[in-house]
């Protein structure tokens, strides 16, 4: 009757992924990006995201980041501007200030920082 839309942290099952920053890659710099991208490597430096912004269960992201939606099933340290929904997943880690949409968060995912919800009419600040 209702369909389970149950997501692990080692499987993060978003269509087309257009660009991968793989493990073992090393970023540090500002990117500027669209689409959908998934960081398994390490990424440091600012994030400007028209898009879904997806860190795998390996994936580690210091940087300040600005996303229309974004997924964390690994490490992030910075401070976050998601438009819509922020799903922090149960293998992810989260230290830093967000202020998005939406919030999710699964049983076993940490996060140590401050929070702050926008509505539409209220969102100024966010993407």
């Amino acid at each position: 009757m209702f369909s389970s839309r149950e997501q692990k942290g080692d499987t993060l099952n978003y269509s087309k992924v257009e660009t991968i920053i793989g493990e073992g890659t090393t970023f540090r710099g500002d990117i500027e990006s669209a689409g959908t991208v998934r960081v398994d490597g390490r990424l440091e430096g600012t994030v400007v995201h028209q898009g879904t912004l997806i860190v795998g269960p390996k994936g580690y992201v210091k940087a300040n980041v600005t996303s229309q939606a974004m997924a964390i099933a690994g490490e992030v340290h910075g401070e976050l501007l998601v438009e819509g929904k922020l799903e922090l997943l149960a293998t992810g880690r989260l230290y830093g200030s967000i202020k998005c949409g939406h919030l999710v968060v699964q049983e076993g995912a940490r996060f140590e920082g401050q929070s702050n919800m926008v509505n539409e009419r209220s969102s100024e600040g966010v993407a």
